[in-house]
């Protein structure tokens, strides 16, 4: 199971604080991107930095991905799924 701490990137020069980071699962996985699982909504097009948790492996791997969209969840209470795009990948 792969858990995800995803956190907000502000602009250098943003006068907000940061929001407290989103945590979830993945749902699915692909090379284009990740289907998310959270308890909070996310706004679409966000930029996010993501940890991403495998098992009980010490080290979480960084990403950078953008939102592309979130919906409302009717199976549980206040349960989101979010679709993120990954900006950067490996060559093939």
């Amino acid at each position: 199971m792969l858990d995800i701490k995803a956190q907000d990137v502000l602009p250098l020069k943003a006068k907000e604080d940061p929001r407290a980071p989103v945590l979830g699962r993945v749902q699915n996985m692909s090379k284009g991107g990740i289907c998310f699982l959270s308890q909070q909504p996310i706004s679409k097009s966000s930029l996010l930095l993501c940890e991403i948790g495998v098992g009980d492996f010490p080290v979480a791997i960084p990403s950078l991905l953008q939102v592309r969209w979130t919906r409302k969840q009717n199976l549980e209470a206040e349960s989101y799924l979010s679709g993120l795009k990954f900006l950067f990948s490996l060559p093939q």
